[in-house]
């Protein structure tokens, strides 16, 4: 789906998700249909993605079907794809875990999230 190594670098440069990753420590599990990717962030750096196939417990699992994924990491993103919170609830989007930890680290997840969509986007 995409380049995750490029995800890590451009989210580790990128000074608007380090501002709001700034104390982050958790693991966030990115479910894109039926594959799993782990995502380690530590002190606000994302310090590894890789594939998942475990089911063990995160502090936030975000999960939607891959057709959902590819609305959301559009170019320009149809009605209610440009943003997480409202993808959650007008399309298939899933949010679980510390929801304290969600609510506090939302502009980082939001950012991270049009990290994704430059990489998915990119020449």
């Amino acid at each position: 789906m995409l380049d995750w190594d490029a995800v890590r670098a451009r989210a580790n440069d990128d000074d608007e998700f380090r501002i709001h990753a700034r104390f982050w420590n958790a693991t966030v599990r990115l479910g894109v249909g039926h594959r799993n990717y782990k995502m380690r962030i530590d002190d606000g750096s994302v310090r590894s993605i890789e594939r998942w196939p475990g089911g063990v417990a995160t502090d936030l699992a975000i999960h939607a079907p891959q057709a959902d994924w590819e609305a959301m990491l559009a170019t320009t993103p149809r009605p209610f794809y440009q943003d997480l919170y409202a993808a959650g609830i007008h399309h298939d989007f899933e949010v679980a875990g510390d929801t304290t930890n969600y609510c506090a680290y939302y502009p980082a997840v939001r950012r991270l999230i049009e990290i994704m969509r430059e990489v998915n986007n990119a020449d």
